[in-house]
Protein backbone atom coordinates (compact mmCIF):
# COMPACT_ATOMS: atom_id res chain seq x y z
CA UNK A 1 0.00 0.00 0.00
CA UNK A 2 1.04 3.71 -1.00
CA UNK A 3 -0.18 6.81 0.88
CA UNK A 4 0.15 10.36 0.05
CA UNK A 5 -0.80 13.47 2.04
CA UNK A 6 -1.76 16.89 0.54
CA UNK A 7 -2.95 20.52 1.22
CA UNK A 8 -5.74 21.54 -0.66
CA UNK A 9 -5.95 25.21 -0.87
CA UNK A 10 -9.02 27.39 -1.59
CA UNK A 11 -9.42 30.22 -3.53
CA UNK A 12 -10.94 33.20 -3.71
CA UNK A 13 -12.32 34.73 -7.66
CA UNK A 14 -10.81 38.14 -7.72
CA UNK A 15 -12.80 38.84 -10.88
CA UNK A 16 -16.33 37.02 -11.81
CA UNK A 17 -18.40 38.23 -14.88
CA UNK A 18 -21.06 35.93 -16.39
CA UNK A 19 -20.66 36.84 -19.87
CA UNK A 20 -24.57 35.32 -20.69
CA UNK A 21 -25.97 31.88 -20.78
CA UNK A 22 -24.98 29.31 -23.10
CA UNK A 23 -27.17 26.95 -25.47
CA UNK A 24 -25.84 23.92 -23.33
CA UNK A 25 -27.84 25.28 -20.45
CA UNK A 26 -24.38 26.82 -18.73
CA UNK A 27 -22.93 30.55 -18.49
CA UNK A 28 -20.31 31.84 -20.07
CA UNK A 29 -17.73 32.93 -17.17
CA UNK A 30 -14.75 35.32 -17.27
CA UNK A 31 -13.02 35.09 -13.89
CA UNK A 32 -9.54 35.47 -12.24
CA UNK A 33 -9.05 32.52 -9.80
CA UNK A 34 -6.62 33.11 -6.81
CA UNK A 35 -5.27 30.13 -4.79
CA UNK A 36 -4.81 31.06 -1.15
CA UNK A 37 -3.23 29.70 2.05
CA UNK A 38 -6.37 28.18 3.86
CA UNK A 39 -6.91 24.68 2.85
CA UNK A 40 -8.24 21.15 3.42
CA UNK A 41 -5.94 18.47 3.81
CA UNK A 42 -6.36 15.04 1.98
CA UNK A 43 -4.67 11.80 2.77
CA UNK A 44 -4.61 9.04 -0.01
CA UNK A 45 -3.74 5.05 0.41
CA UNK A 46 -4.03 2.38 -2.11
CA UNK A 47 -5.56 -0.59 -1.09
CA UNK A 48 -5.74 -4.63 -1.93
CA UNK A 49 -9.52 -4.69 -1.57
CA UNK A 50 -12.13 -3.28 -4.37
CA UNK A 51 -13.03 -0.68 -2.08
CA UNK A 52 -13.15 3.29 -1.96
CA UNK A 53 -13.24 4.89 1.62
CA UNK A 54 -13.62 8.11 2.39
CA UNK A 55 -13.71 9.41 6.21
CA UNK A 56 -14.11 13.01 7.52
CA UNK A 57 -13.45 13.36 11.08
CA UNK A 58 -15.29 16.44 12.37
CA UNK A 59 -17.40 16.98 9.89
CA UNK A 60 -17.73 19.34 7.34
CA UNK A 61 -18.93 16.76 4.29
CA UNK A 62 -19.96 14.19 3.40
CA UNK A 63 -18.63 10.58 3.38
CA UNK A 64 -20.01 9.03 0.48
CA UNK A 65 -20.38 8.80 -3.06
CA UNK A 66 -22.11 12.46 -2.92
CA UNK A 67 -18.49 13.87 -2.15
CA UNK A 68 -16.14 14.61 -4.89
CA UNK A 69 -13.19 12.94 -3.45
CA UNK A 70 -14.71 9.97 -3.88
CA UNK A 71 -15.86 10.55 -7.33
CA UNK A 72 -12.00 11.72 -8.02
CA UNK A 73 -11.47 8.49 -6.66
CA UNK A 74 -13.59 6.46 -8.99
CA UNK A 75 -12.88 7.99 -11.74
CA UNK A 76 -8.91 7.58 -11.33
CA UNK A 77 -9.60 4.03 -10.93
CA UNK A 78 -11.32 3.81 -13.59
CA UNK A 79 -9.44 5.57 -16.31
CA UNK A 80 -6.05 3.56 -15.09
CA UNK A 81 -7.58 0.36 -14.06
CA UNK A 82 -5.59 1.05 -11.11
CA UNK A 83 -5.68 1.13 -8.03
CA UNK A 84 -7.90 -1.63 -7.18
CA UNK A 85 -9.00 0.57 -3.74
CA UNK A 86 -8.52 3.92 -2.33
CA UNK A 87 -9.00 4.40 1.53
CA UNK A 88 -9.15 8.68 1.87
CA UNK A 89 -9.34 10.28 5.47
CA UNK A 90 -10.54 14.30 4.44
CA UNK A 91 -9.63 16.70 7.19
CA UNK A 92 -12.26 20.25 6.58
CA UNK A 93 -11.19 23.75 7.40
CA UNK A 94 -12.60 25.34 4.01
CA UNK A 95 -16.55 25.63 4.61
CA UNK A 96 -18.88 24.59 2.22
CA UNK A 97 -20.79 26.21 -0.08
CA UNK A 98 -19.04 29.29 0.61
CA UNK A 99 -17.84 29.93 -2.70
CA UNK A 100 -13.99 29.29 -1.93
CA UNK A 101 -14.09 25.83 -4.10
CA UNK A 102 -13.18 23.55 -1.10
CA UNK A 103 -15.11 20.83 -2.42
CA UNK A 104 -13.34 21.20 -6.33
CA UNK A 105 -9.80 21.85 -4.34
CA UNK A 106 -10.29 18.09 -2.42
CA UNK A 107 -10.80 16.27 -5.21
CA UNK A 108 -7.90 17.58 -7.50
CA UNK A 109 -5.81 17.01 -4.35
CA UNK A 110 -6.95 13.18 -4.75
CA UNK A 111 -6.04 13.12 -8.45
CA UNK A 112 -3.04 14.91 -7.44
CA UNK A 113 -2.15 12.53 -4.65
CA UNK A 114 -2.93 9.07 -6.58
CA UNK A 115 -0.76 10.28 -9.78
CA UNK A 116 1.77 11.22 -7.14
CA UNK A 117 2.09 7.20 -5.88
CA UNK A 118 1.48 5.57 -9.47
CA UNK A 119 4.07 3.54 -10.77
CA UNK A 120 2.23 4.54 -14.39
CA UNK A 121 0.79 7.88 -13.94
CA UNK A 122 -1.16 9.91 -16.66
CA UNK A 123 -0.17 12.86 -18.46
CA UNK A 124 -0.93 16.23 -17.10
CA UNK A 125 -3.28 16.60 -20.36
CA UNK A 126 -5.30 13.30 -19.26
CA UNK A 127 -5.06 14.78 -15.21
CA UNK A 128 -6.65 17.73 -16.56
CA UNK A 129 -9.51 16.29 -18.37
CA UNK A 130 -10.74 13.92 -15.61
CA UNK A 131 -10.60 17.26 -13.64
CA UNK A 132 -12.53 19.02 -15.92
CA UNK A 133 -14.98 15.68 -15.86
CA UNK A 134 -15.61 16.25 -12.28
CA UNK A 135 -16.61 19.96 -12.20
CA UNK A 136 -15.32 23.32 -13.95
CA UNK A 137 -13.45 24.07 -10.71
CA UNK A 138 -11.24 21.30 -10.73
CA UNK A 139 -9.01 21.69 -13.19
CA UNK A 140 -7.65 24.90 -11.52
CA UNK A 141 -6.51 23.14 -8.48
CA UNK A 142 -4.02 21.34 -10.35
CA UNK A 143 -2.18 24.73 -11.76
CA UNK A 144 0.04 27.52 -9.91
CA UNK A 145 -1.46 29.80 -8.16
CA UNK A 146 -4.09 32.49 -10.35
CA UNK A 147 -5.11 31.69 -13.56
CA UNK A 148 -7.46 33.59 -16.23
CA UNK A 149 -10.60 31.17 -16.56
CA UNK A 150 -13.15 31.80 -19.30
CA UNK A 151 -15.82 29.39 -21.17
CA UNK A 152 -17.58 27.25 -17.87
CA UNK A 153 -14.41 28.57 -15.97
CA UNK A 154 -12.43 25.59 -16.63
CA UNK A 155 -10.60 27.08 -19.99
CA UNK A 156 -7.74 28.02 -18.12
CA UNK A 157 -4.53 30.06 -18.86
CA UNK A 158 -1.60 30.81 -16.04
CA UNK A 159 -1.31 34.57 -14.66
CA UNK A 160 1.34 35.50 -12.05
CA UNK A 161 -0.31 35.49 -8.70
CA UNK A 162 -1.62 38.35 -6.76
CA UNK A 163 0.67 41.01 -4.59
CA UNK A 164 1.44 39.84 -1.35
CA UNK A 165 -1.19 40.77 1.08
CA UNK A 166 -3.38 39.61 4.25
CA UNK A 167 -7.08 38.20 2.75
CA UNK A 168 -9.71 38.44 5.79
CA UNK A 169 -12.08 35.79 4.95
CA UNK A 170 -15.57 35.93 6.83
CA UNK A 171 -19.33 34.40 6.01
CA UNK A 172 -22.49 34.57 7.87
CA UNK A 173 -24.44 31.28 8.49
CA UNK A 174 -25.51 31.02 5.30
CA UNK A 175 -24.88 28.46 2.43
CA UNK A 176 -25.82 29.32 -1.44
CA UNK A 177 -26.08 26.61 -3.61
CA UNK A 178 -24.46 27.95 -6.85
CA UNK A 179 -27.26 27.00 -8.85
CA UNK A 180 -29.61 28.87 -6.39
CA UNK A 181 -26.95 32.18 -7.35
CA UNK A 182 -27.31 31.09 -11.10
CA UNK A 183 -31.21 31.24 -10.74
CA UNK A 184 -31.35 34.96 -9.03
CA UNK A 185 -29.58 36.78 -12.06
CA UNK A 186 -31.34 38.82 -14.75
CA UNK A 187 -29.78 40.04 -18.29
CA UNK A 188 -28.62 43.19 -16.22
CA UNK A 189 -25.90 41.06 -14.59
CA UNK A 190 -24.42 39.90 -17.79
CA UNK A 191 -21.15 42.14 -18.77
CA UNK A 192 -18.60 41.61 -21.27
CA UNK A 193 -15.70 40.29 -19.91
CA UNK A 194 -13.47 43.86 -19.53
CA UNK A 195 -13.34 43.83 -16.20
CA UNK A 196 -11.69 40.42 -15.93
CA UNK A 197 -9.28 41.21 -19.17
CA UNK A 198 -8.05 44.12 -16.92
CA UNK A 199 -7.28 42.48 -13.94
CA UNK A 200 -5.44 39.66 -15.99
CA UNK A 201 -3.26 42.61 -17.72
CA UNK A 202 -2.56 44.03 -14.23
CA UNK A 203 -1.47 40.85 -12.85
CA UNK A 204 1.03 40.24 -15.94
CA UNK A 205 2.63 43.49 -15.51
CA UNK A 206 3.10 43.16 -11.80
CA UNK A 207 0.93 45.65 -10.39
CA UNK A 208 0.48 46.62 -6.73
CA UNK A 209 -2.43 45.67 -4.28
CA UNK A 210 -3.75 49.22 -5.45
CA UNK A 211 -3.58 48.84 -9.24
CA UNK A 212 -5.61 45.89 -8.91
CA UNK A 213 -7.99 46.54 -6.34
CA UNK A 214 -10.46 48.65 -8.65
CA UNK A 215 -10.52 45.66 -11.08
CA UNK A 216 -12.18 43.78 -8.22
CA UNK A 217 -15.77 42.42 -9.32
CA UNK A 218 -18.49 39.82 -9.13
CA UNK A 219 -21.32 39.26 -11.27
CA UNK A 220 -23.44 37.48 -8.51
CA UNK A 221 -22.82 40.32 -6.29
CA UNK A 222 -26.30 42.59 -7.23
CA UNK A 223 -28.50 39.60 -6.87
CA UNK A 224 -26.82 37.84 -3.74
CA UNK A 225 -26.49 41.43 -1.78
CA UNK A 226 -30.25 41.96 -2.51
CA UNK A 227 -31.19 38.61 -0.99
CA UNK A 228 -29.17 38.86 1.42
CA UNK A 229 -28.21 42.82 2.74
CA UNK A 230 -25.60 41.61 5.18
CA UNK A 231 -23.03 39.96 2.40
CA UNK A 232 -23.19 43.87 1.39
CA UNK A 233 -22.79 45.01 5.13
CA UNK A 234 -19.48 42.92 5.55
CA UNK A 235 -18.31 43.99 2.22
CA UNK A 236 -18.92 47.81 3.36
CA UNK A 237 -17.08 47.24 7.06
CA UNK A 238 -14.00 45.28 5.12
CA UNK A 239 -13.16 48.46 2.75
CA UNK A 240 -14.01 50.59 6.23
CA UNK A 241 -11.22 48.98 8.45
CA UNK A 242 -8.84 49.42 5.24
CA UNK A 243 -9.45 46.72 3.04
CA UNK A 244 -8.11 47.56 -0.37
CA UNK A 245 -10.66 46.14 -2.17
CA UNK A 246 -13.89 43.58 -0.66
CA UNK A 247 -16.12 41.64 -2.70
CA UNK A 248 -17.97 38.25 -2.22
CA UNK A 249 -16.09 35.13 -3.83
CA UNK A 250 -17.68 32.70 -6.24
CA UNK A 251 -21.61 32.02 -5.88
CA UNK A 252 -21.36 33.02 -2.33
CA UNK A 253 -21.70 33.43 0.65
CA UNK A 254 -17.79 33.98 1.87
CA UNK A 255 -16.84 37.80 1.55
CA UNK A 256 -12.76 38.68 1.28
CA UNK A 257 -11.05 42.09 2.42
CA UNK A 258 -7.66 42.14 0.57
CA UNK A 259 -5.47 44.29 3.18
CA UNK A 260 -1.90 46.04 3.19
CA UNK A 261 -1.26 45.99 6.36
CA UNK A 262 -1.68 43.35 8.49
CA UNK A 263 -2.54 45.15 11.99
CA UNK A 264 -5.76 46.32 10.05
CA UNK A 265 -6.60 42.78 8.78
CA UNK A 266 -5.86 41.19 12.30
CA UNK A 267 -7.76 43.85 14.25
CA UNK A 268 -10.87 43.71 11.74
CA UNK A 269 -10.65 39.58 12.28
CA UNK A 270 -10.90 40.01 15.92
CA UNK A 271 -13.62 42.35 15.68
CA UNK A 272 -15.77 39.70 13.18
CA UNK A 273 -14.68 36.75 15.20
CA UNK A 274 -15.85 38.53 18.42
CA UNK A 275 -19.76 39.02 16.94
CA UNK A 276 -19.57 35.34 16.27
CA UNK A 277 -19.07 35.73 12.79
CA UNK A 278 -16.43 32.69 11.39
CA UNK A 279 -13.13 34.29 9.96
CA UNK A 280 -9.93 33.69 8.81
CA UNK A 281 -7.12 35.47 7.81
CA UNK A 282 -5.56 33.95 4.72
CA UNK A 283 -1.91 35.03 2.21
CA UNK A 284 -1.95 34.17 -1.80
CA UNK A 285 -0.90 30.88 -2.07
CA UNK A 286 1.14 29.62 -4.97
CA UNK A 287 -0.45 26.58 -5.84
CA UNK A 288 -3.89 25.02 -5.60
CA UNK A 289 -2.84 21.76 -4.22
CA UNK A 290 0.98 20.70 -2.83
CA UNK A 291 2.05 17.47 -1.24
CA UNK A 292 3.11 17.68 2.52
CA UNK A 293 6.30 16.01 2.70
Amino acid sequence: MKSVSLRAFCKINLCLEVLGRREDGYHELATIFQAISLADVVTVETRDESVIELAVPGGGAPEDRSNLCWMAAETYREHRGWPTGVSMTLRKAVPSGAGLGGGSSDAAAVLMGLAQIDDRPPRWEELSQLAKDLGADVPFFLMSGAALGVGRGDDLTSLPEMPSCRIVLTRPDLTISTAGAYSMLSEDDFTDGSRTRKMAEALERGALLREIAPHVYNGFSRALTHRWPLLAELSARLSSAGASAAQITGSGSAVFGLFDDEDEARSMAKQLSDEGLWVRIAEPAPCGAAIIE
